[in-house]
């Protein structure tokens, strides 16, 4: 079997990058396109030493980025035939771009051209802490994933998994006063079978069209359809990978993060202090815990 991993990626202290951003966002910043959202913690450096430590089963690995070429890392080692550039223009429908919204992104990820038929999805603040196999994540003719009924209040973030979820299994819905209870995977690594994700992306093409936005909005749909469409089937089995949720909100929240008995660890940016002070104490945590540079770093 073999199995791709894919990473959304982006930096906005590239000139570059931000240059777009100001031609198209709106004088109001809220959560929704607020450019701290973009910041590179640079996390990614990590992710892929963790990845090539504890899955070296993962075939290549296909990181998403926009805009120019100065969004890629300086360290990056694209001589390493594993990595794989992907440009957002060459998945994403053009009126859309230059898009700074993750979930019009994940939506066509299933296009990315030479992608295997069993893929990896995670955001790039996501560290493997142990070894993991593909058991872990596929079966025989699905996947294993830890989905379970979360209750929600509506805010754009909440909106757009009650969209995904009325888009594919609208009875398991429960609306109480003003709250929402609905099948949701929370933060994991999530697993997807492309010819799956394909019929969906073609089935739902016209709602799908229609959610598209720039910037995130309460009507966007969301990679959940995917996994929500093989639980539909039949397709998928509850998986047992522990992942823990680590909010980086301040300098005593980096420096006391527990990196003990999980699987993967998530490494959320909620930081409102000096953030080039808070980004060297957790590349310290981190080059303490994966100190051997990758394959997919350039040596030098």
């Amino acid at each position: 079997m073999s199995i791709d991993y894919v990473i959304p990626f982006v930096d906005c202290s590239d000139g570059k990058w931000l240059q777009e951003y100001k031609k198209y966002v709106s004088d109001t910043r809220d959560w929704s396109n607020n450019a701290t959202r973009f910041r590179d913690w640079d996390t990614l450096r990590y992710q892929l030493r963790s990845i090539e430590r504890y899955m070296p089963w993962v075939r290549n690995i296909y990181i998403i980025m926009s805009v120019s070429e100065s969004q890629v890392p300086h360290w990056l080692n694209r001589q390493n035939e594993r990595i794989h550039i992907v440009w957002d223009w060459e998945i994403v429908p053009r009126e859309y771009l230059p898009v700074f919204n993750s979930n019009v992104i994940d939506l066509y990820i299933p296009r990315i051209d030479g992608l295997s038929e069993h893929y990896l999805y995670a955001c790039d603040d996501y560290i493997v802490m142990r070894e993991l196999n593909p058991e872990d994540f596929f079966t025989e003719n699905g996947i294993r994933l830890k989905v379970g009924r979360y209750r929600f209040k509506e805010w754009i973030y909440s909106r757009t998994i009650i969209n995904s979820n009325h888009l594919i299994c609208p009875r398991h819905i429960t609306k109480a006063g003003d709250s929402y209870l609905m099948p949701y995977c929370d933060h994991a690594i999530v697993p997807h079978l492309r010819s799956e994700d394909l019929k969906v992306l073609e089935k739902y093409k016209n709602e799908i069209e229609a959610s598209l936005s720039r910037f995130r909005e309460s009507k966007n749909h969301t990679w959940l359809i995917y996994p929500l469409s093989l639980m539909k089937k039949g397709l998928l089995q509850q998986g047992n990978i522990m992942t823990r949720f680590c909010a980086l909100r301040d300098e005593n929240s980096i420096l006391n993060i527990d990196f003990s008995d999980c699987d993967v660890i998530v490494l959320n940016d909620e930081y409102r202090d000096d953030f080039d002070y808070g980004k060297s104490l957790l590349a310290k945590r981190l080059e303490e815990l994966l100190p051997d540079k990758s394959a997919f770093e350039k040596q030098r």
